[in-house]
């Protein structure tokens, strides 16, 4: 978890919910909308309520620098966040074929 207040979140999207559940912890949902991908992911027992969560406390460090657009690089997940106006707009990770995605995903999707 990040140290950042509480009074400092960003609002994640639904699709960044979405990317997060397939770029660190392994979702297939292409084909779907963003719904029905979050649908499928519950489904599968993923929590995207945490998600949700993690994310907005993620990218309330780009709010809590008074900026509304930034990026946030999170190593430890194999990841990086676009905040846009305060929103989480989205997950990037390193490709699958880097080692350091390689082992984050395997490691998330084992827990």
């Amino acid at each position: 978890m990040s140290h950042v207040s509480p009074s400092h979140r960003a609002h994640p999207t639904d699709h960044a919910v979405r990317r997060y559940a397939e770029r660190v912890l392994g979702l297939d949902a292409e084909g779907l909308d963003d719904r029905q991908a979050l649908a499928r992911a519950q489904a599968q027992g993923i929590d995207c309520g945490w998600i949700r969560r993690r994310l907005a406390e993620l990218g309330g460090i780009v709010v809590a620098t008074g900026m509304r657009d930034g990026a946030v690089v999170v190593p430890l997940e194999g990841m990086t966040l676009r905040v846009v106006r305060g929103a989480v707009v989205t997950v990037l990770t390193p490709p699958l074929g880097t080692s350091v995605r390689r082992g984050r995903a395997l490691s998330r999707a084992a827990a």
